[in-house]
């Protein structure tokens, strides 16, 4: 009972220290209103950051009638984050919105 007692404390303790170093909820990709928003999470989480972009699309396919991205790649998501931090007119948009964007301007279908 002893060990198990000190074990929950560690695993308590390892917790509230792990809590304290990770950036806020708000501060991650997933709940990222703006573009701006999500740009400044996927410096802190980049593979988090990279799964949103595949989340928005389906989230945007789901509801478009006509197919108007067509993927080169599986590594598709990679260049979204660098193309919105180069089109600043991006900022202030939904960030699903501007995913969408970025990527119906990279992949278009021809």
């Amino acid at each position: 009972m002893r060990k198990f007692m000190k074990f929950g404390c560690s695993l308590i303790l390892l917790l509230v220290t792990q809590s304290a170093y990770t950036a806020p909820f708000s501060f991650r990709p997933f709940s990222a209103v703006t573009v701006n928003d999500y740009l400044a999470a996927c410096t802190i989480h980049q593979n988090t950051c990279i799964s949103e972009v595949g989340t928005a699309l389906l989230d945007k396919i789901h509801y478009e009638a006509a197919p108007e991205i067509c993927l080169s790649s599986v590594d598709y998501a990679a260049a979204v984050p660098k193309w919105l931090g180069d089109h600043p007119e991006t900022f202030k948009m939904p960030t699903e919105d501007g995913i969408y964007l970025a990527l119906k301007t990279l992949y278009p279908c021809e």
